[in-house]
């Protein structure tokens, strides 16, 4: 099981509003819209992206945040002409095995002690990296690229860069094609769906939270069975693909100080108990609110979802809604319609939704690939057979790529809540509108081509898949006697000049997370993350998954069970590339808050020594 969660037992007093916030309106108020995009072109995508303060408007809520406002493309293509408008999320990026990116990342965004961010007004700081408020370098920024396998190192995927307000930086990542793998086969970039997102850490939350977050999509339509059969513009013989970017914000939405609607501030986003009066934390999708997507019958298409939240997991089903509980005129759901007959306010506190339940209502849908990693044949969902909601919860940072084929009818793609201390309310995400002529081109496909990148361990005698090592870590939530929070790894915070982690190039490796029952702390969750090299769980609290899933970000289970630890274990190969970056925890707050290591792969795992004097514990 998942389990409940402690984030950070503060509560905040700025407010006297004990009303609970006014939820988004729930109604569709539009077709579902979708980024700017811009594509390689003979094999270079050269861009500027700029990002400022600006203000925005999502759904009935008017706010402002930092987003990728400025695009210029100097070699590419794109599929807009003038100037770049756009805001949240950021424009999608799209790339192909051998291509090289180069991106000029500017950043516009005023000086680290201004802006976006409010005043402190008496709520005070938290946590162990210096409570995250105005002057904490929330307007210094980096890039990104969640779930490539590149190079971590400078000009490349390199997180620990500081392009401060009024700086830029070029990157220049080359996605790899022809990589030599252990058994002396070639392997390319797999095709699939990746994101980007800032990565400076003690600010990587308030950024991405803001929604500074776009999407990556590698194709290639020569190899990929998924890209010959789908695209955003299908010609003769191919289904439709849509990109939806789920975003989480969490807005208060009459700062008592000011009167005006805001991003939370870090200590809202870790309040315990009911969240702080007038907050309100919803997802949405490319920037809307529940938007319209359309379909025909028997229509097969395919949905990227990237979860781009900071924090809350998604639980997605389908539900149809009964054909007396339409409007004939929109097919749209009737006002005040609810799929879910539950809210927060009613139950008086943490959910008690029958998700299962819920679940059990749902159209079946099918999973092609997680985290961009095509499986080897298309999963059948809602999972019958998982034996933890960890094999099919997308966590904060994961992506799930669907197959829907639906009847005709009106259907309702839901979020369905998250057992967490706080109310995580189910909420719908996107309305399906199903009509029209049938379409019967294609079927769900019965087989897929795995990506060459990420072979099975089946055989363990095979090239690459002896393990070379085995290692445990240990992620907690402790509580001081003076009530400070820590959010450690093996009992530390991130610290820059210290390796934690030192593995071999090339190595084959075994982990074990460990996800720390603490009597104070209690129980939590925590996404793990890893850079560059993606992952295959092989264990949930000592049971075996249903399906063999490679990831990059997986839900750390707890145990269910008063004061025992939850646990995962994975296989993975430390494979190209040599250099530091990091793992963490991908709730966001947590990472900031030191929940993250520096790992380095070096040939003979001859890593650089650390300096722990520059590290002071937690």
């Amino acid at each position: 099981m998942i389990g409940a969660g402690l984030l950070l037992p503060d509560t905040i007093g700025c407010s006297s509003d004990d009303k609970p916030p006014t939820p988004p309106t729930p109604a569709p108020s539009r077709e579902l819209s979708n980024p700017a995009k811009v594509r390689s072109k003979d094999g270079l995508l050269d861009i500027e992206i700029t990002i400022t303060e600006v203000e925005v408007t999502i759904g009935q809520y008017t706010f402002m945040t930092r987003a990728y406002t400025g695009l210029k493309v100097n070699a590419g293509n794109a599929n807009f002409e003038g100037t770049y408008t756009g805001t949240i999320p950021g424009p999608s990026i799209e790339l192909a095995p051998g291509d090289r990116l180069k991106l000029k990342l500017i950043n516009g965004l005023p000086d680290d002690g201004s802006a976006v961010d409010p005043g402190d007004c008496g709520m005070g700081t938290t946590g162990g990296h210096g409570g995250h408020g105005p002057g904490m370098q929330n307007n210094t920024t980096n890039f990104h690229t969640h779930g490539l396998h590149v190079d971590p190192g400078p000009p490349g995927d390199d997180v620990f860069l500081e392009i401060g307000p009024g700086e830029s930086y070029d990157f220049v990542i080359d996605i790899p094609k022809g990589s030599v793998m252990p058994d002396g086969t070639m392997a390319d970039h797999p095709a699939g769906t990746y994101w980007y997102h800032p990565h400076f850490h003690g600010a990587t939350a308030i950024q991405v939270a803001g929604g500074m977050a776009g999407a990556i999509i590698i194709r290639d339509e020569w190899q990929d069975d998924l890209d010959k059969m789908f695209s955003p513009e299908p010609e003769a013989g191919q289904g439709k693909e849509q990109l939806l970017v789920v975003g989480e914000l969490m807005l208060q939405t009459k700062d008592a100080c000011t009167g005006k609607t805001r991003l939370a501030t870090y200590k809202e986003m870790g309040a315990a108990g009911p969240l702080p009066a007038g907050v309100v934390d919803f997802f949405h999708v490319n920037g809307q609110i529940n938007p319209i997507l359309r379909m025909r019958p028997s229509e097969v298409q395919r949905l990227r979802v990237l979860h781009t939240g900071f924090r809350a997991p998604l639980d997605i089903a389908f539900l149809r809604v009964p054909d007396d509980q339409l409007d004939a005129a929109t097919s749209l759901p009737k006002p005040g319609y609810d799929p879910f007959g539950y809210s927060c306010a009613s139950n008086g506190g943490p959910p008690v939704l029958d998700r299962d339940g819920v679940r059990a209502k749902s159209v079946p849908y099918y999973q092609v690939a997680t985290d961009g990693i095509t499986y080897a044949a298309p999963l059948k969902m809602p999972m019958a057979d998982a034996v933890s909601d960890v094999e099919f919860v997308v966590p904060p940072g994961g992506r799930v790529d669907l197959l829907t084929q639906f009847e005709a009818g009106t259907y309702q793609m839901v979020a369905l809540g998250y057992l967490d201390f706080v109310c995580w309310a189910p909420q719908v995400l996107a309305t399906v509108i199903v009509s029209g002529e049938p379409d019967k081109s294609l079927e769900i496909p019965q087989a897929l081509t795995p990506p060459a990148l990420y072979p099975s361990f089946d055989d363990m005698a095979k090239p690459g898949n002896q393990v070379d090592n085995n290692r445990q870590l240990e992620f907690t939530v402790s509580v001081d006697d003076q009530g400070t929070n820590h959010f450690t790894i093996d009992g530390r915070t991130f610290c820059e000049t210290r390796i934690d982690q030192c593995m071999a190039l090339g190595a084959v490796e075994e982990w074990t997370i460990v996800n720390k029952w603490d009597m104070v702390g209690r129980e939590s969750i925590h996404p793990f993350h890893i850079h560059v090299n993606s992952f295959l769980l092989t264990s949930i609290n000592g049971k075996k998954p249903a399906q063999p899933i490679w990831r990059d970000t997986v839900l750390i289970p707890t145990s269910g069970m008063e004061g025992v630890d939850g646990s995962l274990v994975f296989l993975s190969r430390f494979l190209h590339y040599e250099g530091k970056y990091v793992l963490h925890c991908h709730i966001l707050e947590h990472e900031d808050e030191g929940m993250m290591q520096l790992l380095e792969v070096k040939k003979d795992a001859l890593c650089e020594p650390s300096m722990p004097d520059t590290c002071p514990m937690p």
